[in-house]
Order: C-alpha cells, then structure tokens, then sequence
C-alpha cells in the first residue's frame, strides 16, 4: 500500500514539475504579484518533494527490515526441519531399538518359566525324595539318626529358605548327605555308649555297626548282648541268649576293633517286607 502511495506522489510530483517549467516560462511576462504566488508554490512543491523522499527512504528501510526478518524465518525454518528429521530419525532408530528389547523380554519371559517350571519339577523330587530317606533313617538302626536327618534337612530346605537357594546349592548339600550315606552304607565301625537296659540300668556297652543295616552291642563285662531290629519287626533291641550267637557278636566287636583276626561270623538277620520294600527296584 506504502509503495502505491509513493508511486502516485512521484506522478503527482512529475505533473507539479511540468506545471512549474511551465510557469516559470511564462513568468517573464507576468507581473509581481503573480511571481509571488509562484514563489510560494514552488516552495510547497519542493516541500512536498521531501516529504516524499523521506516517506520513499522510510519505504526502502522498512522492506529492508521485513526482508531481513524474512529471511532470519527461512533460515530458523530450514534448521527446525533439519532437526525435526533427526529427530524423526532417532525416533526410527528407538523403534527398532525396543522392538529388540522386546523380542529379548519375550524370550527372557520364556525362559524363565521354563526355569521355574524345572525349578518346581526339581522341588517336588527333593521333597519326594527327603520324606522318603526321613522314613528310611527313622526306620532303619538307631545310629546318628538326628545328625543325618538334620544333613538331609540342610538339602530339602522349606519354601521359604528354598526361596532364597538356588538350585545348584540344594544339589549340593544333598550330594553332601548322598556321599555320607554311601560312606555309612559301606563301611563298619565299632564305638562305646550307654545301653538302656532294664529301666534306669545304662552300662557302657561296645557297639558294632555294619552298613545300615545292623547294629549291636555286647556290655563291657559282656554279660548282655543284643541285636536291633527293624521297625517293622519292633523297632526295638532283641536281647542275644543264645551262648553261640553272644560269641558271634563278640567277635565282629573284636574283630572291628583289630584285636582280632577277619574271620567269618553268622549274626542273625532280620528281613521283612520293609526290607524287601527298600531293595525293590
């Protein structure tokens, strides 16, 4: 609109002009009074000019300024696009990064409750299996059965102390308790503690055990001899009467405790369904 207004001040200005020329022409033969007037135009005229040319140099600067910001937009717009295509890239590089991660999640997922899965698998035999070595020990003689039960404890923990074992762990301490049961299965010994007998009467007596499955003692003046049985048949000591058998315990003490030469001795054995149970495939 400013430049329109310029461009009809410079036509304006260019009819005054031609208008002046021609005055000034025919001013040599008009009189006094008539030079003053033109005078006086001539001096708003050239008023006028200026004004004009201000307006036009104000025009002039204020494109300038609007040409400027202009193009301090264009060049903000051009790095605000730049930008938004990183980040839109980022965006796209994010997305194929969660996309992993989500595929890892799933499979981690997977995997672990296939672990928790065996994890409960393995639960359930080790407490199969401690419930029936607990019977077992309880049934069989009555050597170190609190120490042993506590061992095979110590592999079978509860859910709660489970919890916080890892599986490895359980299978070390019951591979702990499997060894020393093998070892005691295996081996004799012999060793000297107080028998019950008769109520209040507890004499030190010479035990002997052999595997786990015999256990017997005879007194050190080796008046009383006697043979435990199995649960099944008692769960209790069986006193030896008979002077053959009382000699036969006598000399598998002797002969564990090395005071004695290896020979054959014929000690009664006990069997019943618990032990045809327990050596079932």
């Amino acid at each position: 609109m400013t430049r329109r207004w310029l461009q009809l001040g410079v036509l304006l200005l260019g009819s005054v002009v031609s208008c002046l020329l021609a005055h000034e022409t025919r001013a040599a033969s008009a009189p006094v009074g008539a030079l003053e007037n033109q005078t006086d135009l001539l001096e708003k005229l050239q008023g006028l000019v200026a004004q004009l040319h201000a307006q036009r140099q104000d025009y002039y600067q204020q494109k300038a300024q609007k040409e400027a910001k202009l193009q301090q937009a264009r060049e903000n717009a051009r790095l605000l696009e730049a930008q938004v295509s990183e980040l839109r890239r980022q965006e796209a590089d994010l997305d194929v990064e969660i996309g992993k991660y989500r595929a890892e999640l799933e499979t981690m997922t997977v995997e672990a409750m296939q672990r928790a899965h065996v994890r409960g698998v393995i639960a359930d035999k080790i407490s199969t299996f401690s419930v029936q070595q607990k019977e077992e020990i309880e049934k069989g003689i009555p050597y170190r059965q609190t120490e042993r039960i506590a061992r095979l404890r110590a592999g079978s923990a509860d859910a709660n102390e489970a919890a916080s074992r890892s599986t490895a762990e359980q299978f070390g301490h019951l591979w702990s308790y499997a060894r020393e049961e093998l070892q005691l299965a295996g081996s004799s010994e012999t060793y000297s503690e107080r028998a019950t007998i008769e109520g209040d009467l507890t004499p030190y007596a010479r035990y002997f055990r052999v595997g786990q499955w015999m256990l017997g003692y005879i007194t050190e003046d080796g008046r009383r001899t006697a043979l435990w049985l199995p649960e099944f048949a008692g769960g209790a000591w069986e006193p030896v009467l008979a002077a053959d058998q009382m000699t036969h315990v006598h000399n598998t003490v002797e002969i564990l405790d090395r005071h004695q030469a290896p020979d054959i001795v014929l000690l009664p054995i006990v069997t019943g369904p618990w032990f045809i149970d327990r050596m079932a495939p």
